[in-house]
């Protein structure tokens, strides 16, 4: 059975497994920001590259302004739906994919629905929307002890710590396609 396809099944240990603490979770939330602010810029210069295409093809003229950043600064909202979807895409591929995000791999936690499947497109939407770009974790902090952020009760997900042993047999993106 490969990885992808013991993840599918319902495993009872996902199931029973501890669930990821605050700082756990914070740890692996800074470490996607990293990655992620890297992932912006690129998007930001490729946003930037186009625009100065379409300007060179004569499909969007920088008359009136003082340069191609003073444009993108007047149409700024195209540029911020473009950095949301950007982020969003992020987590929903990772979720979806394996459960984990680059940075839930580095601190060994496991994104899955609270029975131990893997999570669905659904799930993770209304997980990303629900977050609250992070600050849905502190739910943990109100509701000691029950150890499901904000994100979770309403996803119906759960974040669970994985042994050492258990991360190196998932080992979800050397088999990723």
């Amino acid at each position: 059975m490969s990885n992808s396809e013991s993840l599918s099944q319902p495993s009872s240990e996902f199931a029973t497994a501890p669930q990821a603490g605050l700082w756990r979770r914070l740890a692996a939330l800074f470490y996607d920001w990293l990655i992620l602010i890297a992932l912006w810029m690129l998007a930001m210069a490729l946003g930037l590259g186009v625009v100065a295409l379409l300007n060179s093809a004569g499909l969007i003229s920088f008359a009136g302004y003082a340069d191609p950043a003073a444009y993108i600064a007047a149409h700024k909202i195209w540029f911020q739906l473009y950095s949301l979807a950007l982020f969003i895409g992020f987590y929903l591929y990772f979720w979806c994919k394996g459960g984990q995000t680059l940075g839930m791999r580095s601190w060994r936690i496991l994104l899955v629905q609270q029975n131990g499947k893997p999570i669905t497109l659904k799930q993770a939407a209304i997980r990303a929307s629900t977050a609250l770009l992070g600050l849905g974790n502190l739910w943990l902090l109100i509701r000691w002890g029950k150890d499901l952020a904000l994100q979770d009760q309403l996803s119906k997900t759960q974040v669970i710590v994985l042994t050492k042993q258990q991360s190196s047999a998932l080992n979800l993106y050397r088999n990723a396609r």
